[in-house]
Parts: C-alpha cells; sequence; structure tokens
C-alpha cells in the first residue's frame, strides 16, 4: 500500500511538472472464469481526455503455467468506446486463465492504471469492476507502490446454503510459494493460513466455506493478507457467488488501515451519492480504517430540506460494522424528490483518518438474490488537493441490454456551493451517441435509466459516458442488475 498522504504529494507534483516520471506503459491483469466470458472495455479517454492519437493496446493469453500462448496489438486511435470479448480473440480458451492487457504510447500516459472495465458475462449476470491489479513498471515504482504491508478488506461476506464468498487471488510476474492468511475480526484469535503454491501470471480463486461455516451478511469483518509479490499490484477480486448458477458480484477489496496512523489535520469528511428510486440503496461501513473513534450519520435532501439520522458510532480498530438503509431514511423523511443522500464522518479527536472507506450498496429492491452491487469507495476530506484550475471531468462505463435495468447518477461529492452546467456525452462502439446539457444542483443528482438509454438507439454493448463541469468535483456512479434473477453490479466513474 502506498500512503495517502504520499499519493497526495505525488498529486501535487503531477500538476506542477508535467515532464516528471512520465508514464509509457499501463496495465492490468484480467482472471478467466469458466462461468463467464471475459470482457474489457473502455473509452478512449487517451485521445478525447488528452488527444494522445499514439496509443497501442496489447493483448497476450497466459496459460496456468504462466506461460504465454499468444498476443495481439490494436492501434487505439478513434473517438469511441472499444470493447472486447478476450476469449474470442484466440484459439483453445479453455487453456487461458489470465489475459494481460497494456497500453504504450511514446506520450506521457501519466497513470499507469488504466481507465479500463472488467466484465465477466453470464447467463444472468454481468459482473464489472474497474482495473484492479497490475505488473508494475519498473523497481522503482515497486518502491512507491508497496511501501507499507496491510491486510485486504471491504469485503461483503455470506455463507450459507446458497451462497459462499470468494476471492481471486494473482500471481505476479515470480513463481509463488507462500501462506495466504485469513481472519474474521469477530475471530481474531483464529487465523488461518492457506498454503498457496503457483506459477507465475496466474490466478485461482479461493472459497471462504472450504475454511469457515455459516457467516451472517454484512456482519462478519474479513481481513486477508497476501504474501508480498516483488513487480506486481494486487488487490483482490472478492464477493459472493450463487452456489448453484455460479453467478457472482465482486468488486476489488480495499486496504485494512486499521495499523496504519495517518490523518487529516481537521475533524469532518463527508461524500454525496446519488440515491436510485425504486432500488436497493444501502451504505456499510467496516472498522478498517485508521485508530479512531467516530461518529457516521447521513443526511438525506429535498431541495433545501434536509433530514438527518440518527448518529452511529464506529470504532477501529474493532468487532463491529455499522450500515445505513438509505430507503428507509428516505421513507422517514417523508421527502418525495429525493435523488441524493451524504454520508458524514465526524471523528472524536481533532485528527481524521485519511482513508474512510465503505461499501455503497445498490440493486433489485424487490428481488431475493444476495448479488448486489456492492462499491468500494471512500470519504472526501477539505485537505484533499484540488488544484485552483482544475475543472470537473468524470467518465464510465453503463452496460445496456434489454435483460437488464441500468441505472446512472452524475453529482457533486460536495452538497455546497452552487449549482453549474453538466455536459454529457454518450459514446459507444460506433462513437458520438448523443450529447446533451443540464443544470445541476448540488442538492440533486442526475439520474438515468432504461427510458433515456433505449433512445440512444443501440442495443446490447457497453456505453461510456464522459461528463463535464466548471466544479472539480464531478462523480458517477453505475449500476445494472438482471431483470429476472435480480443479480447486481456496478462501479464508481474514473
Amino acid at each position: 500500500m502506498k500512503p495517502f498522504l504520499h499519493v497526495e504529494a505525488d498529486r501535487k507534483n503531477y500538476h506542477k511538472f508535467k515532464n516528471k516520471n512520465t508514464v509509457h506503459r499501463s496495465s492490468l491483469i484480467v482472471p478467466r472464469f469458466d462461468q463467464a466470458s471475459s470482457n474489457i472495455s473502455f473509452l478512449n479517454h487517451f485521445l478525447l481526455k488528452r488527444n494522445n492519437k499514439d496509443v497501442t493496446l496489447k493483448i497476450t493469453a497466459i496459460n496456468d503455467a504462466g506461460i504465454i500462448i499468444d498476443s495481439l496489438s490494436f492501434e487505439i486511435n478513434e473517438p469511441r468506446v472499444y470493447s472486447f470479448n478476450l476469449d474470442n480473440l484466440f484459439s483453445e480458451t479453455s487453456k487461458i486463465n489470465e489475459y494481460i492487457i497494456e497500453f504504450f504510447s511514446d506520450k506521457n500516459l501519466f497513470i499507469p492504471f488504466p481507465a479500463v472495465m472488467v466484465n465477466h458475462i453470464g447467463s444472468d449476470f454481468v459482473n464489472s469492476v474497474h482495473s484492479f491489479n497490475r505488473v508494475l513498471n519498473d523497481i522503482f515504482e515497486d518502491d512507491k507502490v508497496n511501501q507499507v504491508h496491510v491486510y485486504e478488506s471491504s469485503v461483503d461476506v455470506l455463507i450459507n446454503k446458497e451462497y459462499d464468498t470468494f476471492f481471486n487471488f494473482a500471481t505476479g510476474p515470480f513463481k509463488l510459494k507462500e501462506n495466504i492468511e485469513i481472519f474474521f475480526e469477530e475471530d481474531s484469535k483464529i487465523k488461518k493460513k492457506i498454503p498457496i503454491e503457483m506459477e507465475r501470471l496466474n490466478n485461482k480463486n479461493i472459497f471462504l466455506s472450504d475454511y469457515y461455516k455459516n457467516k451472517d451478511e454484512n456482519k462478519s469483518i474479513l481481513k486477508i493478507l497476501q504474501p508480498k509479490q516483488k513487480l506486481f499490484y494486487g488487490r483482490l477480486l472478492a464477493g459472493k457467488i450463487n452456489k448453484r448458477t455460479n453467478a457472482f458480484s465482486a468488486n476489488h477489496s480495499y486496504y485494512d488501515n486499521s495499523t496504519v496512523k495517518e490523518y487529516f489535520n481537521n475533524q469532518t469528511s463527508r461524500r454525496t451519492y446519488p440515491y436510485f428510486k425504486d432500488c436497493l440503496n444501502k451504505v456499510i461501513m467496516y472498522p478498517i480504517m485508521s485508530p479512531s473513534e467516530l461518529e457516521i450519520f447521513i443526511e438525506i435532501y429535498n431541495g433545501d430540506k434536509i433530514f438527518k439520522s440518527d448518529v452511529k458510532l464506529i470504532k477501529s480498530p474493532s468487532k463491529n460494522s455499522i450500515s445505513f438503509d438509505i430507503d428507509k431514511l428516505v421513507k422517514d423523511s417523508g421527502f418525495i424528490d429525493v435523488s441524493l443522500f451524504k454520508v458524514v464522518a465526524k471523528s472524536s479527536s481533532d485528527k481524521i483518518p485519511t482513508r474512510i472507506a465503505h461499501q455503497l450498496i445498490y440493486g433489485d429492491k424487490k428481488s431475493s438474490s444476495e448479488l448486489n452491487s456492492s462499491i468500494g469507495t471512500a470519504l472526501i476530506n477539505e485537505s484533499i488537493y484540488n488544484p485552483s484550475s482544475k475543472t470537473g471531468v468524470s467518465w464510465g462505463q453503463v452496460l445496456i441490454n434489454r435483460s437488464y435495468k441500468n441505472k446512472l447518477g452524475i453529482c457533486f461529492s460536495n452538497n455546497s456551493g452552487s449549482e453549474d452546467q453538466v455536459s454529457i456525452d454518450f459514446y459507444g462502439k460506433s462513437g458520438l451517441l448523443k450529447s446533451i446539457k443540464q443544470n445541476l444542483s448540488p442538492n440533486k443528482a442526475l439520474i438515468f435509466d432504461n427510458k433515456f438509454f433505449d433512445e440512444l438507439g443501440t442495443s446490447n454493448e457497453f456505453i461510456w459516458y464522459i461528463a463535464k463541469s466548471k466544479r472539480f468535483d464531478l462523480q458517477a456512479m453505475s449500476f445494472h442488475y438482471h431483470m429476472a434473477s435480480g443479480n447486481a453490479s456496478g462501479e464508481h466513474s474514473f
């Protein structure tokens, strides 16, 4: 893990010196699963955001011995969405264990982790998560990225007759013989070591039911310690899986900061999020922030009216998570026109943790499926660096398919200040589909659903939006769920 304050220092240098520590390779790894086809999707932000026409994409298929099967390269030079069904690119798909995705350019790519969505497409689910692990570019990046070795957490756990919880562990460029350590905070004295002997550039799913009996949903605080790996940055793809159908909903894990003392010099962090009417809206927070005692509450907005929830206390580290049923709070507020809510954290001391992670849960309100969209995100703080010249640019993916309900919410992360005009361009594989402009109040979100997407004239593809505003704090959340099964997935914007 790279300390957050070091991330901030690098961001400041990036804005001051455009030609320092330039990046010319940006990459990710995609695991292949038997029950789903593997897809990557991305908007050519290299061109649309930075006017870079000189980008090459290389896709390499790797077998379970860590040996290359084949590779293909593509020029990325058009203003459109690029979507690749990876399994269709190569023969003998059954021998492929994972794909290495690499972007190269002689111009500065700026970010070594590309804005790519990894999609696993099954019969009644599509799991979507942004790029989450990669082989590092050099030893100097290794020095920065892997400074602090911590547990991974922020995993919604459920183990019963119908569902299991799993995580996908990947190896880097070297063969590995080590142990993965896992435990639940409520049973912290019982730590289990899972022996791992894997070839390089490999991955495997580990199912918690092989090591634990029943676990209640969202009450168990799972922590996973990966072995150290040179020249590799590995987050875990982790989530719930239906034992009967093998459908799953998973997102990337997040750092357990409960042993890391890193703080801002103030008492409050917060963030606003879109509220989706007639859907499931929920927030779960695990005690994995730097050692602290925090008061957490929710604010619901209807124009200038505010409804505040009861305060819940969370102590980190501890054995207790907290959650908020946003739908119940909206009902209790009596407000009719709600499209935004805010999560607020206040510290009992004069300092507040830099990383206050939580899960943003969206899904089908009427479904019995436990495979909801669980988006890992974190609160923001006024101490976070934002240059005065910065404007808002936010982009991300939306699934378009007649078997799915599709939702997109765009809002400002801070609900203070004045309204601003937001311009939104929607792109597909053919290019620009539609452009709109709307004024956005800080106490509202722009909500788009199937009715809007049906008018774009496209079907069965991943489209992308790019939203722009004069306000730097523009953000978006999108999710989808299968109308028959209720299986959901989603992600925050880049």
